[in-house]
């Protein structure tokens, strides 16, 4: 298997994840608020999962079909001679913006919840 395939694989991963994001963010349904919280926080924490989708969705599928057409919108001499970083501008942006709000997220879901994921565990 060639970089490039496995390359091109991920960008469309990225966008399926975005658009899977965007459904759950206007449906409030899908996959992701599938869990067994309690009832007293499963409202509360899924208003703030369907917030986080609001901005992951249009975040990862915009930088996933940029990644995917990054070497027709700048050329692929382009990419051969510019480096890394130009190479890989739309994915390290992806990951600029992706990593720390997944980061933030978990931090202030366990913050906002602790009670109730404190009685989960006993």
């Amino acid at each position: 298997m060639d970089p490039n395939s496995v390359n091109s694989f991920m960008s469309l991963f990225m966008v399926f994840i975005g658009v899977m994001a965007l459904y759950s963010a206007i449906t409030g349904k899908g996959p992701i608020f599938n869990n067994d919280y309690p009832k007293a926080m499963k409202e509360d924490s899924n208003k703030m999962l369907r917030k986080f989708c609001w901005y992951i969705g249009p975040v990862t599928l915009i930088t996933g079909a940029l990644d995917y057409f990054w070497p027709r919108i700048v050329g692929e001499e382009v990419i051969r001679n510019g480096g890394f970083i130009l190479s890989q501008l739309p994915y390290l942006v992806s990951m600029v913006l992706v990593i720390p709000a997944i980061v933030i997220y978990v931090v202030l879901f366990r913050k906002r919840f602790k009670q109730y994921l404190n009685k989960k565990k006993a």
